[in-house]
């Protein structure tokens, strides 16, 4: 799954005029190879050690990059920190408010387009849950 993704990307970053450095290709194996939705402070701690002359100002730049070549996506969330996502396939989160953790859902919401191109154009749609996780319910308990 992440030799194919590894794949798309290179395939992707071509088509978009992105080159294909040994930064940009660490931080895209980094995060494909996740399902926890990290940070560019989480990703650059991974990878320092890994990747010489890395810095977290590479990492932010490589994560605007792919991201607008469509790699990779932001995931919003009620804290400062700014996660990212690789699955760019349309899909919804769900954001635990005592953890922190994001997790996936394969839910695309049904939208009525029609009102929300009274105000433009829409790309993407998808569902933002907010509570409290099973783990995080368990411990509280």
């Amino acid at each position: 799954m992440v030799k194919d993704r590894i794949e798309e990307f290179k395939r992707k970053a071509r088509e978009t005029g992105l080159k294909v450095t040994p930064q940009r290709l660490a931080v895209y194996r980094e995060i494909v190879s996740r399902h926890d939705h990290p940070s560019a402070e989480e990703l650059y701690e991974n990878l320092k050690e890994k990747i010489e002359g890395i810095s977290l100002t590479t990492v932010y730049r490589t994560l605007a990059s792919l991201e607008k070549a469509g790699l990779v996506q932001r995931v919003p969330t009620l804290k400062d920190k700014v996660r990212y996502d690789a699955k760019v396939e349309p899909h919804s989160h769900f954001i635990c408010v005592k953890c922190g953790r994001i997790f996936d859902l394969e839910i695309v919401p049904e939208v009525d387009r029609s009102k929300i191109e009274v105000v433009g154009e829409p790309l993407n749609c998808t569902l933002m849950c907010y509570g409290i996780c099973r783990e995080c319910k368990v411990e509280g308990t």
